[in-house]
């Protein structure tokens, strides 16, 4: 199991444990967006077409799938989850006709070579949150209620 990591602004992307955290805390992303964008963070700065991405994600699978709605289902998913505007990306660049190029730069680290952070610590509230977003609850607004302020 691959241990590599990488960053980028405030998200990581931690191969070994297949999940996108951002600012500590798990992102809500299924299978198939998640294992694009490793994709396209693999690829930083290169233009992955759709038929390369048709072949990554769907070559192995015998079922019938209608590849390009797959695509950009995948696609909006991901945007979604980075909070990135197709007009004005941050993170994923349209190559209109062509593809698709991931554009944040990125740290790569791999923990089984870096040592490991002493002396971590995480609130009773960072902790309940990603318990939450691991459950698929939002961490924010549990209930779709408004979330009520301590000093309330």
């Amino acid at each position: 199991m691959s241990e590599k990591k990488v960053r980028f602004d405030e998200f990581e992307m931690d191969y070994g444990r297949f999940q996108l955290r951002h600012r500590g805390l798990p992102v809500r992303l299924e299978g198939l967006p998640l294992q694009l964008l490793m994709f396209l963070v693999e690829r930083r700065g290169q233009l992955v077409t759709r038929e390369q991405i048709s072949a990554e994600l769907w070559s192995k699978k015998d079922v019938f799938v209608d590849v390009e709605q797959g695509i950009n289902t995948a696609i909006r998913k991901i945007r979604r989850a980075l909070a990135d505007d197709a007009d004005e990306p941050r993170y994923l660049q349209t190559v209109v006709g062509h593809g698709y190029r991931f554009v944040a730069p990125t740290a790569e680290e791999d923990a089984s070579i870096q040592p490991l952070t002493q002396g971590l610590s995480y609130s009773a509230e960072e902790l309940g949150y990603a318990i939450m977003a691991a459950a698929g609850l939002d961490p924010i607004n549990p209930k779709g209620t408004p979330k009520a302020r301590a000093d309330d």
